[in-house]
């Protein structure tokens, strides 16, 4: 029977699926849908004191499906919550969060003018002051941990970013190690992964239990009727985050003794399974939310359970970080690239005449070594390379390479 209960930050939480902080958080109504289709926390909206920030254009969303990136999202959905909104919302939703055994979660945008570091003014009272008294309020109405976002190519340049951070992350600290009774813990991006190793090590010597790691990465989309972009501020969100963010996964695991809980490029069960392989705990998702509907939360439970049952899983922890060894791991690389390396007569290639659908794909093969007759693939072993592309294209998995003899 499995179990996908997990423990992060000293909280236990029912199943690793998360709702992100952002529109599917953001009132009441959205957040009843989320942890009804069975996401096991949510993050709600964030809580930024700047006023201007709360403002909300409209269309602020602007999915790239027309421009050939299907799911790719840029967003400017600003909407952060006044602190009076927030306590609101928690306050409403936390007798059916119990009820359901959903972890509520606050949320705080540390960018902007309200935090007084550089390249922004100083403030009075100083920000630590007002983010732990805000903190203490959230706490208050219900949260059970509080997330506190520092890093957001909405607000500032990428050169800004990698200085305001560095300051961020110990002011927040301070702010709040020992002045909540809640966990808590920083959201940061990760769009450089020199950048981003350097504020892990900051976080464990401060003491940080858990991290956020999400997508901060600057890229940009054009419509080139018009030759611009949907968004001037280049931040995106999406499915093309996946392999980025398996491997910001795992540099926040590996090694640093932090919990991790990591958002951006999930879509299904298999990319949910996949990022808790690289190390995290908790998968969070939004965008795919506003795209398929809130039944994706269900969708990835279901697949994810049978997915366990049919390996064997009991719980989350046996597949969490299980594929670290793996990971940024030269020697193995180079003893596997040794192991293969060899002519070309030294393996060769197999059909499975069964399992062929005779789609054709094969025949892109850039030695000429594959052609179709009758619906079948006809290889040349004296042109082919043993290179591999046609295998890993095939649909049915009919071509394989194995050892010569």
């Amino acid at each position: 029977m499995v179990d996908l209960g997990v423990d992060f930050a000293g909280l236990r939480f029912k199943n690793p699926i998360s709702a992100a902080a952002g529109p599917i958080t953001s009132t009441p109504y959205t957040i009843r849908k989320c942890i009804a289709h069975g996401a096991g926390s949510v993050v709600v909206k964030s809580v930024c004191p700047d006023d201007w920030t709360q403002a909300l254009p409209r269309p602020g969303n602007w999915f790239l499906d027309r421009l050939g990136e299907r799911g790719g999202l840029m967003h400017c959905y600003a909407g952060l919550l006044s602190q009076e909104k927030a306590v609101e919302t928690i306050a409403e939703m936390k007798p059916f969060a119990e009820s359901e055994d959903a972890r509520l979660i606050g949320s705080f945008f540390f960018t902007g003018p309200w935090t007084g570091l550089p390249p922004y003014e100083p403030v009075s009272p100083p920000a630590e002051t007002t983010l732990r008294r805000l903190a203490i309020e959230l706490e208050s109405a219900g949260a059970e941990a509080i997330e506190v976002v520092c890093s957001c190519g909405l607000t500032l340049t990428a050169s800004q970013t990698i200085g305001f951070q560095e300051q961020a992350i110990p002011l927040i600290f301070e702010a709040l190690e020992g002045h909540i009774n809640i966990p808590f813990w920083i959201k940061i991006g990760f769009g450089h992964e020199v950048f981003m190793l350097r504020d892990l090590e900051a976080m464990k010597r401060l003491g940080a239990s858990a991290i956020h790691t999400y997508s901060d990465f600057r890229v940009t989309f054009l419509d080139i009727e018009t030759a611009r972009p949907p968004l001037s501020v280049p931040f995106g969100y999406g499915r093309w985050l996946r392999g980025p963010a398996c491997y910001a996964t795992y540099l926040s695991a590996h090694g640093t003794g932090l919990s991790v809980m990591t958002s951006g490029g999930i879509w299904s069960w298999k990319d949910a399974v996949e990022r808790m392989m690289c190390g995290a705990t908790l998968a969070a998702l939004e965008s795919p939310v506003q795209h398929r509907g809130y039944r994706i939360f269900g969708e990835i439970l279901q697949g994810m359970t049978q997915f366990m049952e049919r390996k064997g899983y009991e719980r989350p922890a046996d597949m969490i970080g299980l594929a670290a060894p793996h990971i940024d791991n030269p020697e193995e690389f180079m003893t596997g690239f040794l192991e293969k390396a060899g002519p070309a007569e030294s393996r060769t290639l197999l059909l499975e005449d069964e399992k062929c659908s005779g789609c054709g794909l094969c025949i892109s093969c850039i030695y000429g070594a594959v052609a179709m007759e009758d619906k079948r693939p006809l290889i040349d072993l004296d042109a082919c390379e043993r290179c591999g592309a046609c295998v890993t294209i095939c649909p049915t998995e009919a071509l394989s390479i194995v050892p010569a003899g």
